[in-house]
């Protein structure tokens, strides 16, 4: 069967697309199984060939069936409006759409320009789905499936359980060799996506991954990650792992085995504080594979936000000895996540957007734990709204909906309150010229660094947030 894999197009600013454009690794796993089982693949990223140029392209290569990724909340609407697109156009082609958010709230995609929604990982659902409808069988007795039937949806069971990701064929990356050059994150550029595990042990309720893993966590072993990082040509690479280093001693043979096969690249990785500050000597081992950037989430300030937050956890406390040393030539960047689940001792909101209503700061901070924590979307009431839905995949814990509207209008009126002034980030242009002009001979050069810095200004309009939510 022919198989045509979409990437919808961008649908607006609300998202990270402007500081992270990514390839999509989910599809080009998905389109290595298919091809494997000798079906005829095309990934189509709609978001750097447009929509008319990108539809075109797939009518000509007239697809059986069409796979859609969602795996942002911020993507739905246009995920949907793309299938309505591809139904105008192929009549007859076999719709589906995957992916994390659609995975975890199949039920929204209900629509009758969508045949099924695939939940789970997309290498076990496809196959199975496209090897039934080759053979003009049912559906419905393909795994891993919420297929329309008559205006309601049919589960069929989950798929099989595939605990050794080594069986997994290497990515199709030669799908997507025309769209190389344009990925990046921040200045780094061009960029590929390494996942060497997946899931996550750990139950924190401001995040969706252990949900759609249901709290497994399995990984790749260290010369199967090699072997991906070979076939690897960017020389920037970011680690789609939640959390990197989770297994110390598969970390330091990755270590070993990557610099024994003399592969060097600029790496970005993600993982907790914890385990930088007890085992320093993996940042020292990792040196020898080229640079390091590290994403520290910090999700708590205080024991209580920490308690609040996570599940199966047990508490940290660090002592200075406990910090990393950086060596010469090491590198470590620290991301902070504020999360409005947080007590008045911990992060407070600036004074500009609770102006004439502290309630709005206490009905925020305050809430008890139980109630504030739940994600957004899952309370009475909160379901059918539209701009709190676009903020469920960030599950940072739940203000409730006139709350959260009361901080969208102060956001507004505090923005346009300094509209005559220094708005906010738009007076740091000094701050982001070093970083410009290195980045601009070591990247995607001035038209990477201009893009940069029109971020500050972009991010510093009202209407930019706004329009985002009422759009998308």
């Amino acid at each position: 069967m022919r198989v045509a894999l979409l990437k919808p197009p961008i649908g607006g600013i609300l998202g990270l697309e402007m500081l992270t454009f990514v390839e999509p690794l989910g599809l080009i796993a998905v389109a290595a199984c298919l091809e494997a089982d000798g079906h005829d693949c095309r990934v189509i990223d709609l978001r750097i060939d447009g929509l008319e140029a990108g539809l075109a392209d797939l009518v000509r290569f007239s697809p059986d069936l069409v796979g859609i990724q969602c795996n942002f909340t911020t993507e739905r609407n246009r995920s949907v409006r793309l299938a309505e697109a591809v139904r105008r156009e192929l009549p007859t082609a076999f719709v589906v759409v995957g992916g994390h958010d659609a995975s975890r709230d199949p039920g929204w995609f209900l629509h009758p320009a969508i045949d099924a929604v695939a939940i789970g990982d997309g290498e076990a659902v496809l196959p199975a789905l496209v090897e039934t409808l080759a053979r003009g069988r049912d559906p419905a007795t393909a795994p891993g499936l919420a297929l329309a039937r008559d205006g309601r949806q049919l589960t069929t069971g989950p798929p099989p359980w595939r605990a050794d990701l080594d069986s997994l064929p290497l990515p199709a990356r030669h799908l997507i060799a025309r769209y190389a050059p344009s990925y990046y994150i921040n200045f780094r550029k061009p960029l590929a996506l390494l996942e060497t595990a997946r899931g996550c042990p750990f139950k924190c309720n401001f995040c969706s991954v252990w949900k759609f893993h249901e709290s497994t966590f399995r990984q790749k072993s260290p010369a199967r990650v090699v072997a991906e990082l070979a076939a690897i040509e960017a020389p920037n690479v970011f680690v789609t792992d939640d959390i990197f280093w989770m297994d110390v001693r598969r970390g330091e043979e990755m270590a070993r085995q990557i610099r024994a096969a003399g592969i060097r690249k600029y790496f970005t990785v993600q993982t907790r504080t914890d385990i930088v500050c007890k085992f320093p000597h993996l940042i020292e081992a990792w040196k020898g594979c080229g640079e390091l950037a590290i994403f520290l989430g910090v999700e708590a300030v205080t024991d209580e936000g920490l308690e609040g937050g996570q599940q199966g956890e047990h508490r940290r406390h660090e002592s200075p000895g406990d910090r990393p040393a950086q060596g010469d030539g090491g590198r470590l960047h620290a991301e902070l996540h504020r999360r409005p689940g947080l007590g008045p001792r911990g992060f407070r909101a600036p004074p500009e957007l609770d102006r004439g209503d502290r309630g709005v700061q206490q009905r925020l901070l305050g809430a008890h734990p139980a109630a504030r924590n739940r994600p957004l979307g899952e309370r009475a009431g909160e379901a059918d709204d539209r701009r709190l839905g676009a903020l469920r995949h960030r599950a940072r814990g739940a203000p409730d909906p006139a709350a959260a509207r009361g901080v969208l209008r102060r956001v507004r009126a505090a923005l346009a309150a300094r509209a005559g002034g220094s708005l906010p980030g738009a007076g740091q242009g000094a701050d982001l010229l070093p970083a410009g002009s290195r980045a601009r001979h070591r990247a995607g050069g001035l038209g990477a660094v201009r893009k940069g810095m029109n971020i500050a200004s972009v991010f510093s309009r009202p209407e930019t947030f706004l329009a985002a939510h009422a759009a998308d």
